[in-house]
């Protein structure tokens, strides 16, 4: 099934190419955000701005609607305004000088820099996009409730196929807006083990004033971080506590395969993926089939408690440094659930294998 749609890539079009006056100096200099969201009723917003490794956050008193937030900034940085339901949530970009936002929840505009509105266009094309699949996921929906399964199925691919188009979307604006600092962000945030080789040509097209940024100097240390843990290459070395506060080492399983997995306790994904790897183990255990698990919890008790409750039977280890966690960083995990297939030489052979394709693996492993 074909859904027609006027391609979201057109609004693109409108957007400035030349947002390059943040260039001038990379010296801090002071914002002011100032909002007026009429049916926003809540009494506090927040504002969350700033580079992978150094986020801020703020707050703000809201009075029929409107509220205001002062800071600096040495270049444009992605940001997100956000209510505690998250009933209000606005991605954007602050800059120097005056960032407005104006309109209903709905649809809220935001004004500033070039760069604050060229990203404007850009999340609009984004959001449009959303909608359109939404509003096919709502009707593929409606269609299987009523019983038209066939018409649903259709509806359904449809939608996955625009969804997949939010990715082509983003990657487009990076190969053909190489000196702005929205591709820098974009590229960061798109970037991973899977991705590495996609992104590398895109990563090296970038200008060099936006590589020279702070955001920029972030993406080359991911890059050349995830280029040292690509399958074929050797595991990083490590050792972290356990939950009784002995250490373990990666050097303690040379000559066996083990899954580094990294998880923690409020990861939904990752507790339901438990029961899988509870199911490998009593196949493969037995065969040289070890699982070393990595937490990115920060507090102790629900560590543990989480490690009783799905029954994990395999060590654990955890700094509760939580997304700082110092296995986390060296292999460069951004999100979890994510794992890392290491043979008995040391060599990570395999990455992100979940569920059936995990299986799969060790069977041709310890067929």
């Amino acid at each position: 099934m074909t859904t027609k749609k006027k391609p979201v890539l057109a609004l693109l079009l409108a957007a400035a190419v030349g947002a390059l006056s943040w260039q001038k100096a990379a010296t801090p200099d002071g914002f002011t955000l100032t909002g007026n969201v009429p049916d926003f009723k809540d009494s506090i917003v927040f504002l969350t701005y700033g580079t992978f490794d150094n986020t801020k956050i703020d707050s703000a008193i809201v009075s029929n609607g409107k509220f205001a937030f002062k800071g600096e900034v040495a270049e444009p940085l992605q940001g997100m305004l956000f209510s505690r339901n998250y009933r209000l949530r606005l991605d954007l970009f602050v800059d120097k000088g005056n960032v407005t936002v104006d309109g209903p929840i709905e649809d809220m505009k935001v004004t500033g820099s070039p760069v604050v509105n060229e990203y404007e266009v850009f999340n609009r094309a984004i959001m449009a996009n959303r909608k359109w699949v939404n509003k096919i996921y709502t009707e593929a929906y409606e269609a299987k409730q009523a019983g038209d399964t066939t018409r649903a199925k259709g509806l359904e691919a449809d939608g996955s196929k625009w969804y997949a188009y939010e990715y082509e979307i983003r990657k487009n604006y990076i190969k053909q807006h190489p000196a702005s600092p929205i591709s820098v962000r974009e590229l960061l945030m798109y970037v991973n083990n899977k991705t590495l080789a996609e992104c590398t040509p895109m990563y090296t097209a970038l200008d060099s004033t936006v590589m020279a940024s702070a955001q920029g100097l972030e993406l080359t240390k991911r890059m050349q971080l995830l280029n040292k843990i690509t399958t074929g290459k050797p595991a990083l070395a490590f050792a972290q506590a356990n939950v009784e506060g002995k250490t373990i080492t990666l050097k303690s399983y040379k000559g066996k395969y083990v899954l580094l997995e990294f998880w923690a306790s409020w990861c939904g994904p990752c507790r339901a993926e438990n029961p899988n790897l509870r199911k490998q183990v009593e196949l493969f255990g037995s065969k040289g089939f070890n699982v070393l698990g990595v937490s990115l919890d920060k507090t102790k008790a629900p560590w543990v408690q989480a490690i009783e409750k799905d029954g994990l039977t395999w060590p654990q280890v955890s700094d509760l440094k939580g997304w700082n966690n110092e296995i986390a960083l060296l292999y460069g995990v951004k999100a979890v659930p994510a794992n890392f297939l290491i043979d008995p030489t040391g060599t990570i052979i395999a990455q992100d294998l979940r569920g059936e394709a995990l299986n799969q693996k060790l069977k041709e492993i310890f067929k």
